[in-house]
């Protein structure tokens, strides 16, 4: 796998201020089981899809929930796709199942 398949980086259209820094990208790295388990118990009792999808960014960016929040709506949507796409298709959870990703065997 090539390091660009094992990291995104999401360049943003609104910088945002963290811990005094400026922060105008930010780097996922594609996610391992151990961050799977991370997720899933950081998800436990969250219901809304968009606080399951605030918490599963910060668990792979490392940001916190609160910096995360203060993104724009546009550079959460694009840092939500480079998730996504982390995942096979066809492999992740149908819509309102707060599981995480399937096996591909189902």
């Amino acid at each position: 796998m090539t390091d660009a398949a094992k990291q995104k980086t999401v360049s943003l259209s609104v910088p945002v201020t963290f811990e005094g820094r400026e922060i105008t990208e930010i780097r996922i790295a594609k996610p391992k089981v151990k961050d799977l388990k991370r997720m899933n118990a950081a998800l436990d009792g969250i219901t809304d899809r968009l606080d399951q999808g605030i918490v599963m960014a910060s668990a792979l960016t490392g940001y916190p929930v609160e910096m995360i929040e203060d993104l724009d709506t546009d550079d959460f949507t694009a840092l939500s796709e480079v998730i996504a796409d982390f995942f096979p298709k066809g492999t992740a959870s149908p819509p309102g199942d707060r599981s995480l990703p399937r096996s591909p065997t189902g």
